[in-house]
């Protein structure tokens, strides 16, 4: 097995490092507040993930579905490494905490976790400290990537897993260690048994690697290949096997890599689910096989009442759109306008069982950073000065264009409800490329008036609008 030189990760001034261990640990005060102070049943699907955590308790291996399960989806034929990992974790729980708040603590940890390895992936691809240091502002105070990490839900380790991978990728096209190549693989093959949305971010990692590295793979993995390195060889054959038994499993029996839920339960199972409940109603009447009551009846009965709201406002979107055949969808074009604001507004915002926006004047200062950052990037980057940016900019542009265009188009073609299942949470894989991108394109070499001017109204801007902006706008009803 090779072991990578200690000059791979450079040095750094001691001033920096103390700037990313303030920061660090004021993202860990930030999420366990979050963690423990915010009331049940407010941050997205997290007593959906906490009960599937419960049932995976019970039992080393996963369980099936049935009865006691219903409520809470399905739990098998999906992504389950998150939910088993929780389940273990529950039986350690020996402290005078509640399940769900010791959950939470352990995300927080994932949370350190990630803004960790962000920061060895920055420290190895840039050169510059204020590259650095906005970069990792950024990456601690993004509103909702601080909010989720307060949290017990699988994107937390799902982003971990994509920012791990990205480091041990980034370190073997600069090293081409057998090592970091084993570690890649094995950490993609976690991703894709944690969350759906992990597989285009997974594809667009490996098509860069089958591009850049198709003629050294082989020699690596000859020339390193050693006895030491057969128990990290065997945990890659076993996420394989998951990996094969969960998606190639699910394409020969359903015909798609991750089934619906009335694909494997019937129809009055489904409907206890508050997810499949919600949207069967609206699509049940838009496609004529509800009448407006019975639609309005079968809504009512939704227990949560925020997906009950939230299902009452669906229908009558879906209303509007049944009443209104005429009206043509938008392009593929206008379409993107419209979901970039969604995005903006919910990963900038907090979009929860209850929700806070940032008025329309803080958010546009948000457009106009991004702006600024991506023609500087246009205008300034000449592919390999320095090495490893082509990489990031081709894995964010591929895993955004698969989740606008293909995932949530169709979803907006079939219901016709333009930010349905647009969330800024689906963004988190990517976020830590696309935060080097612009961090580079703002700051990289340019002269020191700027760097102050420039990175100091950015690095404002990020901290202000996460807690600060939140503690700003808190109501006793966050409490629960």
């Amino acid at each position: 097995m090779q072991v990578s030189p200690p000059s791979i990760q450079p040095r750094l001034y001691r001033g920096e490092q103390f700037i990313f261990w303030l920061l660090f640990v004021c993202f860990g005060v930030k999420t366990t507040w979050l963690a423990v102070n915010i009331g049940r049943g407010v941050f997205p699907d997290e007593s959906t993930w906490l009960g599937i955590s419960r049932l995976f308790s019970a039992n080393i291996l996963p369980p099936s579905d049935s009865p006691a399960s219903y409520h809470l989806g399905l739990i098998t034929h999906i992504p389950d490494l998150y939910f088993w990992l929780m389940g273990r974790l529950l039986n350690l729980n020996v402290f005078p905490l509640s399940d769900l708040i010791f959950l939470r603590l352990i995300n927080v940890a994932l949370g350190l976790a990630a803004m960790f390895f962000a920061w060895r992936l920055i420290t190895l691809l840039m050169d510059s400290s204020a590259v650095r240091l906005l970069f990792m502002v950024m990456m601690t105070s993004t509103m909702m990537l601080t909010f989720i990490y307060g949290a017990v839900n699988y994107d937390n380790l799902s982003t971990l897993l994509a920012v791990c991978s990205l480091y041990y990728l980034s370190r073997f096209f600069k090293e081409h260690g057998y090592n970091d190549l084993i570690s890649w693989a094995i950490l993609t093959l976690a991703g894709t048994m944690t969350k759906n949305v992990f597989l285009p971010y997974a594809a667009a990692m490996v098509i860069m690697l089958m591009v850049k590295e198709w003629k050294t793979l082989l020699p690596v993995i000859a020339a390193d290949f050693r006895c030491r390195s057969w128990f990290k060889l065997l945990v890659f054959l076993i996420l394989l096997a998951l990996n094969l038994n969960l998606y190639l499993g699910n394409l020969l029996r359903f015909g798609q890599l991750l089934p619906a839920i009335n694909m494997v339960l019937p129809l009055d199972a489904c409907l206890q689910n508050r997810l499949f409940a919600r949207g069967y109603v609206a699509r049940e009447f838009k496609d004529g096989r509800l009448d407006w009551l019975a639609a309005q009846r079968l809504a009512l009965q939704i227990r949560n009442p925020n997906d009950r709201a939230d299902a009452l406002n669906i229908l009558l979107e879906a209303r509007r759109v049944r009443n209104a055949p005429s009206e043509a969808l938008v392009g593929r074009l206008s379409y993107s306008r419209f979901w970039f604001r969604y995005m903006f507004a919910r990963l900038y915002g907090v979009a929860a069982q209850l929700s806070m926006y940032k008025k329309p004047g803080l958010i546009r200062l948000y457009y106009a950073f991004f702006l600024l950052t991506a023609a500087l990037f246009c205008w300034r980057w000449r592919p390999g000065t320095p090495p490893g940016l082509g990489v990031l900019l081709f894995i964010s542009l591929f895993y955004i264009i698969i989740l606008m265009q293909v995932v949530d188009y169709n979803l907006y073609s079939q219901t016709g409800m333009m930010g349905m299942a647009v969330t800024g949470r689906y963004l988190f894989p990517v976020l830590a490329p696309l935060y080097i991108l612009s961090a580079y394109g703002l700051l990289y070499r340019m002269p020191r008036w700027w760097q102050w001017t420039a990175g100091g109204g950015a690095t404002l801007l990020f901290i202000y609008g996460d807690f600060p902006w939140f503690l700003q706008h808190l109501t006793p009803v966050w409490f629960g």
